[in-house]
């Protein structure tokens, strides 16, 4: 009976063992795995305008005379915003002007020539020296005479000859004199005084261009979101803050820093969701717009204790649906959904633009 019992548990364990050799050698069924759902993408932003905030400097450093604007204020294009003095710049706008007056002037006179009445002056001139040297010339002629019987010293003789040479030079001068006053101008000299029009034209734009700088304008339609300057106050292209920051408002964007591992996998026309801390019970939406074409360095930090702190960040600007009760530079966090963007070329190229 035990040996019928031990080998009946033999035949067991032998069977059992090759079905387990039979079942481990076969390969086991392939099933399709369902599709996993890419996974989200998760980036720091902040909210801004069209355009990044405009930090906005005098070209010229001056004292404040005058704000013409209020934070909060729309502006329209070219429209003044800022007066520093215009005090000195006023007087070399009125000095080239009259700088120009002057060689303006210098030329009319080169035109039209002397005035008659120099004229008469130097023809009488030389009347004069003509008939003064006729007298000089027959006292000589007289004096060489009496030389011939020793009646004059050679003194008074070469005393004469000295005062007919010298007669004859100022006759000379008036007669080139006259001859200057009578002649027109040449071509070269109309040239020159027409270049000292030119540089006279010329120093008068700049100093107009040196007072316009005094004033500060609006690049565009914006808001003023910061002024940082009051009347009184030394400002200019070297200052410290900018005085007066605006922003494009009529449209917010998510300005979005997505870290490298995820950057390739963003696409144009990705759809994202948009958190703000300050509205808990809100959620706002985007599309992506644009991309950067290139890694920068990380500009937003979290306080997540994971957070890697020298990675490079790609920026992607999101256009948001709905715009009320945000703030120009509210942090955000947004969440793109990979499987949403379409990447056409039609949208490619916009981004390009």
């Amino acid at each position: 009976m035990i040996r019928f019992l031990l080998f009946t548990v033999g035949i067991a364990v032998v069977v059992s063992l090759g079905l387990l050799i039979d079942t481990q050698s076969q390969a086991p069924a392939s099933r399709p795995s369902p599709p996993s759902r890419p996974v989200e993408i998760f980036a720091l932003g902040r909210i801004e305008g069209r355009c990044p905030e405009i930090e906005l400097r005098p070209e010229l450093e001056g004292r404040v005379v005058e704000v013409f604007v209020e934070e909060g204020q729309q502006v329209e294009a070219n429209e003044i915003i800022l007066q520093l003095d215009d005090r000195q710049y006023l007087q070399q706008v009125a000095l080239a002007e009259a700088e120009l007056e002057l060689a303006e002037a210098r030329l009319d006179r080169l035109v039209n020539g002397s005035h008659q009445q120099d004229r008469l002056e130097a023809a009488a001139l030389c009347r004069a020296k003509e008939a003064e040297l006729r007298r000089a010339q027959r006292t000589w002629n007289r004096i060489v005479e009496l030389r011939k019987t020793n009646a004059v010293s050679q003194q008074k003789a070469d005393d004469q000859q000295m005062a007919v040479a010298a007669i004859t030079a100022e006759l000379q001068a008036a007669q080139a004199r006259l001859e200057r006053l009578q002649a027109k101008a040449r071509p070269d000299e109309v040239r020159i005084e027409m270049a000292h029009i030119n540089a006279a034209k010329a120093g008068l734009e700049l100093a107009k261009v040196q007072l316009q700088r005094t004033q500060l304008r609006a690049p565009s339609a914006v808001q003023v979101l910061a002024i940082n300057t009051e009347i009184g106050e030394l400002t200019g292209p070297e200052a410290t803050e900018p005085a007066i920051i605006m922003a494009d408002t009529r449209q917010l964007n998510v300005r979005a820093f997505i870290e490298e591992l995820d950057a390739p996998r963003v696409k144009i026309g990705m759809t994202g969701r948009i958190r703000i801390d300050g509205l808990p019970d809100r959620e706002f939406t985007g599309r992506v717009i644009r991309l950067s074409p290139h890694m920068s360095r990380k500009q937003l930090w979290s306080d997540h204790p994971t957070e890697r702190l020298d990675t490079k960040t790609r920026e992607v600007w999101l256009e948001l649906e709905e715009t009320q009760d945000l703030l120009v530079g509210l942090r955000v966090d947004v969440t793109l959904d990979p499987g949403s963007g379409t990447g056409s070329s039609a949208e490619l190229a916009r981004m390009e633009d």
